[in-house]
């Protein structure tokens, strides 16, 4: 038996698997944004009691457009999502007011396109009905107000499970929307039916532990103690050291927090100097205090928190008349959990008549990385013990390759050795030989071939970023949380030009993926590099400047000097390693590095600039050893290497023409040739070029040669050309070179000239007698006016009854056959040379002879005759 199965329902099959009760899940997509232009987004909330590991479960949301079964986009969810908490993803090109949450691909949505949400590939919720184009939009026959496109839909509150039957109908019987107008944003970041302003609190920054101890056992904690995540990167938070009661700004005693910081989690700063129970975090500067310096924490300069009074030097230490136990000095401090505002008066005496701080022994450290007044957990803090893995939740990925027997001449001979008219043939040799042995990554394995490939020379517990040049532990990589003190993975060739899924091959192709701070990776965004130090502003970290410089009119990031050239062998290699080919494998577009800064309409596109300006920065920051250890390491994992690493003078062969800097620069001299439109076979024909002129007291030479598939024969060595057009069977195009030199440079025109087929016409008449009786012979002479030499004769008889003939060159001897009516003999003369022939016929017509009692019918001739003689057979047929 034979089962056939849909392409709807073999979609559905692979993203069900084994449902089951079990496999339902508390994450529900509860709101759904289809407003105008760009204003789109999604949201997904835990509607549980707890909190979810969404990387650990393996969450995804699914697109799929116009119907298809075929995934159109994915994003894979990351972090732990509280319970109560949301998750929003909106469109880059969105207005501000839909900007809440995670910038994304996913919602390059309309209303005809359905979102399933997975958790380990089994669907736990959906939105629209999976493998059906509804037109422009799914809408309910009972709601005519509901509609999927131009509208904003909420779940409704009752609503606490996902729809996990993603083929059945939508919005189906039991309608779980509630719908609001067109462009509502105002429900984005909370789960509910209503306006989050009405139903969840905002972040709330506070400082909630200070360690003073012994040494340099020194911390300090700052938490979101509110109901939603804080977006660090949209205002500008800083927490400043200010020592001995002074006044003074210092920025080597301030941090600037960047990234994202979930409700209820913490940042924390220590000394580096610390005993290892209190590294936790980030080490930083603003810990060099002692128990009479002030900590302020600031929003756009504005104080929001602080601890000790700012312009005062206590002495050693603040203390509490009424708590003889308080003291900044030697001792741990934690923020009583009832706070949930920050101290906005920094000049007030402190602790003041209200002490928020609950007082620890000197050297407690078992609070830090969590908000409130108990230990972290149910021990003390861990106090960072020696990983085993390459940092954290990273797998050890197992060689594909061996560096140490690699031999560059062997693996890019066929380049090195091939016969390239053209840079793009040379690039596309290149490109075969890159993606033989390219094994794909996982997104996860990145972060491990990371920490190989961009290991710190001299700590190898360590990354050093792209941008920022800062070295950071392997293990402070951001898998969910805040970005402050982390490491993220950028894409360098942004994914969202050309690959913004992760199945695709470039999304995870570790010779563009670099080590990143979360904060600066965020204002690079998916800009193009180009050289705007001049027009944007420099991008600071850590209050100090980074040398890389962004200008948000232009969408331009220059990076710093260090890494020019770097940025720029990345560029050239995805350029030249995706070509369009093998796309069923990779799924991976031509991408193309293009000589000019993208349009915002060209965000998707997969293109990227500025190709000339990388190829100056080639120049100005060539291959390092840092970078050739990268090369080693990324081989290593991945199985394949960046040529232009390997061999730095291929940049110049490839892209050198392009960029006005070729391998062989050519003369410059206005090549001027004179050719006919198209000449006719065996006719003379003339090239002239003796309008190309050098310069003054510049000697020029000319030679022509001739193509004729691999083989060049020179054909001629002066400005002017004379020729006779070869004879063709039919048309067909002749290949000429003209190369012009000045005994130094040369430059090559092509000219192409269409050779035109003329046909075989001769001018025949016939001798001979035409007009015989049955039995009689004659003989026909074919005359050919002008006649050509080498034309060779033929003759058949091509009509008539059959005649008894013979032939020899243009003549024809034959003996007319018996016939029982007139008819007419046609016999036909072929002409040949070796190209082409000519065909023409002679008719000979052949009398019958009658018999006694015969009598010619009216309408005489043979046609008549013919007629006569069929009417009784035909007066037979019809009786019969």
């Amino acid at each position: 038996m034979t089962i056939k199965i849909s392409a709807v329902a073999a979609a559905t099959a692979m993203l069900l698997g084994t449902v089951s009760t079990a496999a339902n899940a508390n994450l529900v997509i509860t709101e759904y944004v289809e407003g105008s232009s760009s204003n789109k987004a999604v949201e997904l909330s835990n509607l549980g009691s707890s909190a979810i590991d969404l990387a650990g479960e393996n969450y995804k949301l699914l697109r799929y457009n116009n119907g298809s079964t075929d995934v159109s986009a994915t994003e894979v969810l990351t972090g732990t999502l509280a319970a109560g908490e949301s998750l929003v993803f909106h469109n880059g090109g969105a207005d501000e007011a839909f900007k809440v949450g995670i910038e994304s691909t996913i919602t390059y949505f309309n209303g005809d396109d359905a979102l399933v949400l997975t958790k380990n590939d089994v669907v736990v919720d959906r939105f629209g009905k999976l493998g059906v184009d509804p037109g422009s939009a799914w809408t309910d026959s009972n709601n005519s107000d509901f509609s999927t496109a131009e509208k904003t839909l909420r779940r409704k509150a009752s609503v606490t499970a996902g729809d996990t039957v993603a083929d059945a109908d939508f919005p189906g019987a039991d309608n779980q929307w509630v719908v609001f107008d067109q462009n509502t944003s105002d429900g984005l970041g909370c789960p509910g039916e209503g306006a989050c302003s009405s139903e969840a609190t905002p972040g709330v920054l506070l400082i909630t532990e200070y360690v003073e101890g012994s040494s340099s056992n020194k911390a300090v904690e700052i938490s979101n103690v509110g109901g939603s995540a804080i977006n660090l990167d949209d205002d500008n938070y800083q927490i400043t050291l200010y020592s001995n009661g002074s006044t003074d700004f210092n920025a080597d005693r301030s941090e600037t927090l960047s990234g994202t910081l979930e409700a209820g989690k913490s940042i924390v700063f220590h000394n580096s100097g610390a005993d290892d129970a209190f590294k936790i975090g980030t080490a930083s500067s603003v810990t060099w205090f002692n128990g009479d310096d002030a900590l302020v924490l600031t929003k756009n300069d504005v104080v929001i928190d602080r601890l000790g009074k700012f312009g005062v030097d206590p002495g050693s230490a603040w203390t509490d008349p009424n708590n003889s136990d308080f003291s900044t000095a030697e001792k741990t401090l934690r923020r009583k959990a009832s706070v949930a505002a920050g101290d906005t008066v920094a000049d007030a005496d402190f602790p003041g008549a209200d002490n928020q701080w609950a007082v620890f022994d000197q050297n407690t450290s078992d609070g830090l990385g969590c908000p409130g007044e108990g230990a972290c957990g149910d021990t003390p803090v861990d106090p960072d013990p020696e990983p085993t893995d390459p940092c954290t939740g990273c797998e050890t990925l197992t060689p594909v390759a061996d560096p140490k027997t690699f031999n560059s001449d062997e693996y890019y001979s066929d380049a090195l050795n091939g016969d390239f008219s053209t840079p793009e043939e040379l690039k596309t040799a290149l490109s075969t030989i890159i993606a033989a042995g390219h094994k794909q990554l996982s997104y996860k394995q990145v972060w491990t071939a990371l920490t190989y490939a961009d290991q710190d020379p001299g700590n190898d517990k360590n990354v050093i970023e792209i941008y920022t040049g800062a070295s950071i532990s392997k293990h402070d990589n951001q898998t969910s949380g805040s970005g402050a003190g982390k490491w993220n993975r950028e894409h360098v060739w942004a994914k969202s030009h050309g690959f913004p899924n992760e199945s695709q091959w470039g999304y995870t192709d570790a010779h563009h993926l670099r080590p990143a701070d979360p904060g600066i990776n965020t204002k690079r965004s998916n800009n193009d590099f180009g050289e705007c130090s001049d027009s944007g502003e420099e991008v600071q970290f850590n209050g100090q400047g980074t040398g890389n410089y962004l200008n948000t009119t232009t969408d331009c990031w220059e990076p710093r000097d260090e890494v020019k050239g770097d940025v720029a062998r990345m560029i050239m290699y995805m350029d030249t390693r995706y070509q369009g080919a093998n796309t069923g494998t990779t799924g991976m577009p031509d991408l193309v590095a293009v000589d000019r800064l993208t349009t915002t309409e060209e965000d998707s596109a997969p293109l990227i600039g500025t190709l000339c300006t990388l190829y100056a920065w080639n120049t100005l920051d060539p291959v390092d050893s840092y970078e050739q250890s990268r090369n080693d390491a990324v081989y290593a994992y991945q199985g394949n290497r960046n040529p232009f690493i390997d061999r730095p003078e291929l940049v110049q062969q490839v892209y050198g023409d392009v960029c006005g800097d070729p391998v062989t620069p050519a003369l410059d001299v206005e090549v001027k040739v004179t050719a006919p439109e198209t000449v006719a076979e065996g006719a003379s024909f003339t090239l002239d070029a003796s309008a190309t002129v050098g310069g003054e007291g510049q000697t020029l030479t000319f030679s022509w040669e001739q193509t004729s598939g691999d083989e060049k024969t020179v054909v001629g060595t002066g400005a002017v050309l004379t020729l006779t057009a070869p004879m063709v069977d039919a048309d067909t195009a002749l290949k000429f070179t003209l190369t012009v030199s000045d005994g130094v440079l040369e430059t090559s025109e092509v000219i192409n000239l269409p050779v035109t087929n003329v046909p075989l016409t001769l001018d025949v008449s016939f001798d001979g007698n035409t007009k015989l009786t049955e039995g009689d012979s004659t003989t026909i002479t074919a005359v050919i006016t002008d006649e050509p030499q080498g034309l060779s004769y033929s003759w058949k008889q091509v009509s008539g009854a059959a005649a008894e003939f013979t032939a020899s060159g243009l003549k024809l001897d034959v003996t007319s056959p018996k016939v029982d009516i007139n008819q007419a003999l046609v016999f036909e003369l072929t002409a040949s040379n070796d190209d082409d022939s000519f065909k023409t016929t002679v008719s000979i017509d052949v009398q019958n002879t009658e018999e006694a009692g015969w009598v010619e019918p009216d309408g005489a001739g043979s046609f008549g005759g013919f007629i006569a003689l069929l009417l009784p057979l035909m007066w037979r047929r019809r009786r019969a």
